[in-house]
């Protein structure tokens, strides 16, 4: 189950980002200012037992380079606690990010769907690429730690006018 994230995630969240993340940045110091945006919308996946697993962060703003094209949705985060990974659950939060995108295409104007990974962040890559990403900057800059940061985006069907 996905469900909109509380005050009582922030921890869990700040904890799991700045394991999951390590090697990119110090996340633990850089999500909660995310999560205390307005901007940010914040969910969580939960197993049966209540057990958190995973969870995404994402933005909506409008492209300065392109006013005309409504807005972008950003996926800011999306991470999946060690003991959870490779089951499947990075997979349904992508998949949730993207039908909210699309679900808010219903109001405004969102003509796409933007991340950011690490270079050597294979798995992710990959994910993403399988879930119709393609590369839309390829030295996007770099994380802390050295690698490359990849800026890559899904165009969303148009489903406002």
């Amino acid at each position: 189950m996905i469900r909109r994230a509380t005050s009582e995630d922030a921890t869990w969240i700040r904890d799991v980002s700045g394991e999951v993340y390590a090697e990119f940045g110090d996340y633990s110091r850089i999500i909660p200012s995310w999560l205390a945006h307005p901007g940010v919308l914040t969910f969580v996946e939960e197993g049966e037992a209540g057990q958190r697993r995973g969870f995404i962060l994402i933005g909506f703003y409008e492209p300065p380079d392109m006013p005309q094209a409504g807005y972008v949705a950003d996926l800011l985060a999306i991470a999946v606690a060690p003991p959870f990974q490779r089951q499947g659950i990075g997979k349904n939060l992508l998949e949730y990010a993207i039908d909210l995108a699309v679900l808010a295409g219903q109001k405004v104007a969102v003509s796409e769907i933007h991340l950011t990974v690490a270079e050597t962040n294979h798995v992710a890559r990959r994910l993403f690429t399988r879930m119709g990403f393609v590369v839309l900057d390829e030295h996007h800059g770099a994380y802390d730690g050295g690698q490359r940061a990849i800026r890559m985006r899904r165009v969303l069907a148009s489903s406002s006018s």
